[in-house]
């Protein structure tokens, strides 16, 4: 097997992982903010008892780790947009609105990569639209999760692009305990301001998730966070 068809293997098995979190956070009743507070958490605490973690950390130059912690705000503010979309709409909207990511990176990529600028990438991300489009004639109930959704694909176009500018720049693992452990600071943070800022997001970050929603989050964070983000680093 080819590095390519290995690569192209290892994105598609993310693809399908990744696509359980939008149904796994319909199953988890806790509000948005703190499902992803606890599934960052979790991942941090998991990656935390790796020696390979620290020693990476440890070698990263300050630059580096700065730079990761930045782009793992964004990481956050997807995740807390994208669950936000489910609570106030469906798992299907979600889902779908994040595909509005496609034509967003093509016009992002060029501005923050320095790259010349592809009309291919942007007409490719443009034929997902009229699937949008469909999903758009929902109950007016929903239209808030659609701003939600959208405004979470731009900030996964984001920290993409980000991530693919810094993919050499560490061990995946440590990468993913940098980013997650300091979008985990960025919503700590946040949460005193979440009642005003977006009530519908809000909710206690220290009370123990009980019953399904410690199991579904439990596997929320080692079987469609941790393994798919690490790999997708790969």
């Amino acid at each position: 097997m080819t590095n390519t068809t290995r690569a192209l293997w290892q994105i598609h098995l993310c693809v399908l992982l990744w696509g359980f979190t939008a149904i796994l956070g319909k199953l988890i009743t806790l509000p948005a903010l703190p499902l992803v507070w606890w599934r960052m958490l979790s991942v941090v605490a998991v990656l935390a008892l790796l020696p390979r973690v620290w020693r990476g950390i440890r070698a990263m130059p300050a630059r580096a780790r700065w730079a990761y912690a930045g782009i793992g705000a964004l990481v956050a503010l997807h995740w807390l947009t994208f669950y936000g979309a489910i609570k106030l709409s469906n798992a299907s909207v979600a889902a779908t609105c994040i595909a509005f990511a496609t034509p967003m990176t093509a016009l992002v990529e060029p501005l923050l990569t320095r790259q010349k600028f592809q009309p291919r990438d942007l007409l490719l991300g443009l034929l997902s639209l009229p699937g949008i489009w469909l999903v758009v004639g929902v109950p007016a109930g929903m239209h808030a999760g659609i701003v939600a959704g959208v405004a979470s694909a731009l900030l996964v176009a984001l920290f993409g692009v980000l991530n693919k500018r810094m993919v050499d720049g560490g061990d995946p693992l440590t990468v993913t305990a940098l980013e997650l452990g300091a979008g985990t600071l960025a919503l700590t943070l946040l949460a005193p301001l979440m009642p005003l800022l977006v009530p519908a997001f809000a909710g206690p970050l220290l009370v123990l998730p009980s019953g399904m929603d410690g199991f579904w989050l439990v596997l929320l964070a080692l079987a469609c966070t941790l393994f798919p983000f690490a790999l997708c680093l790969v």
